[in-house]
């Protein structure tokens, strides 16, 4: 009796080797989707940011909101227990484009 080379997988085989990589596919383009809208979102808030500072170091943007605060204590401690007091105001910036704010302390200049 001769026996027979077999050369090649079998159909079992070639079906679990398909389904590993499927399942490995589907992993790494749910991952690619996640860093892909991470990415873009990260870039647009970074591009509302520069415009919103870009128009506040320009002067053409007045702050949509001002509240004023006195006595916000600023508490240093660098070889002891220091403290400031700073009157201020917080300002509010508005990019037009997409909605996003930015929210800055000014001291009062005194």
């Amino acid at each position: 009796m001769k026996r027979i080379n077999k050369k090649g997988f079998t159909l079992i085989e070639t079906i679990v080797a398909f389904a590993i990589i499927g399942i490995i596919l589907v992993v790494a383009l749910i991952g690619f989707n996640t860093i892909a809208n991470v990415d873009r979102r990260a870039q647009d808030w970074n591009l509302a940011d520069q415009n919103i500072e870009t128009m506040i170091a320009q002067g053409e943007s007045k702050a949509d909101s001002e509240l004023t605060i006195d006595g916000v204590v600023l508490e240093i401690s660098i070889g002891g227990d220091n403290t400031a007091t700073i009157n201020g105001k917080i300002l509010t910036f508005t990019d037009e484009g997409s909605g996003r704010q930015i929210q800055i302390f000014q001291p009062n200049p005194n």
